[in-house]
């Protein structure tokens, strides 16, 4: 057993060889529960469909305007044609222009009939979306207030944990010259280094931190004739809260926003919950965490999507 030595060190380190560490069981819990509570598929799928419908009723509209316009010029050709017939006398077509134009203009009066129905529709499906766009502001709202809300719990908590020397205890393995004695090995820089690593990422994971330590104790150290040492080390860490651990924590709680991309092979016309967010071979949205519906649009054709986007991401929609 070694008496106490008095070392110093001071690194900034990161870790990934586990997953999110700062925030405690509980707290993971509730960031959990409130994504399954807030996860809003219903109203996305919903949202989805309601504009899809959108879509095809404007298409069907601008296909009903051409069929009118068409119409419209058979009809006045059929007119013409019924017109020289009578100033000819000979009137061998006459029923037929007669005909011709009736069906004319009943075409044109369904399709017109057609187009105020579905205008109408629209106009329902359109208050429709509003409702939904309102329903879905609202509830990503309280679930950011909640993970704000939680985000300031950590906060709190880590930096009171922080204001202390942080007890540790760490196990494992290193590798010591077998001509120098245990003592000299725990004493070098190296080795220090590598114990407030382990410590570090037995403590936290994946975290980037300042961390240093003047308290360090080793409990219990055998080495083989190689110089393979295992050890059990105790240590006070004290851990700077500095930016990049609330950087660690937006992150952990999900209340960071970043940008997605949005590509298409067309110039496209790009939807996000509905609501515009440009258009072009490719768009840059910022959004923060959760599920959006993604519509692309050109000319006619359209692709839909329900994401969950956790990171940057880049989705493309091709035609």
């Amino acid at each position: 057993m070694f008496k106490k030595a008095i070392l110093l060190a001071a690194l900034g380190l990161s870790f990934s060889s586990h997953g999110t560490t700062l925030l405690n069981d509980s707290e993971a819990e509730q960031v959990k529960a409130l994504k399954a509570q807030y996860n809003n598929t219903t109203e996305l799928k919903e949202l989805t469909k309601v504009s899809s419908t959108i879509f095809s009723l404007n298409t069907q509209n601008k296909d009903l305007k051409t069929a009118i316009n068409r119409d419209k010029q058979l009809y006045l050709d059929y007119q013409q044609k019924l017109s020289d017939e009578m100033l000819s006398g000979s009137g061998e077509k006459t029923d037929f222009y007669f005909g011709a134009m009736k069906k004319a203009s009943q075409a044109i009066k369904q399709n017109q009939q057609q187009i105020i129905v579905n205008t109408a529709q629209i106009k329902q499906l359109n208050h429709k979306i509003d409702q939904l766009n309102g329903s879905l502001r609202e509830s990503k709202k309280a679930y950011n207030d909640k993970l704000q809300a939680i985000r300031s719990t950590v906060t709190e908590r880590l930096k009171a944990e922080f204001a202390n020397p942080v007890p540790m205890s760490v196990s494992g393995k290193l590798q010591c010259s077998p001509y120098q004695s245990i003592r000299a090995c725990f004493e070098s820089k190296q080795t220090t280094s590598k114990l407030i690593n382990d410590a570090i990422e037995n403590r936290f994971g994946q975290i980037d931190i300042t961390s240093s330590t003047n308290n360090f104790k080793v409990m219990a150290a055998t080495m083989d004739y190689e110089g393979n040492v295992e050890y059990q080390v105790g240590l006070n860490l004290f851990v700077q809260y500095d930016e990049k651990i609330d950087a660690q924590i937006v992150k952990e709680v999900g209340v960071e926003s970043f940008d997605i991309r949005l590509v298409s092979n067309k110039h496209a016309q790009f939807y996000l919950d509905g609501q515009p967010v440009g258009q072009g071979n490719e768009v840059t949205v910022k959004v923060s965490k959760g599920k959006y519906a993604v519509l692309a649009k050109y000319e006619g054709r359209q692709e839909s999507t329900i994401q969950d986007i956790e990171n940057p991401v880049s989705l493309t929609y091709n035609f």
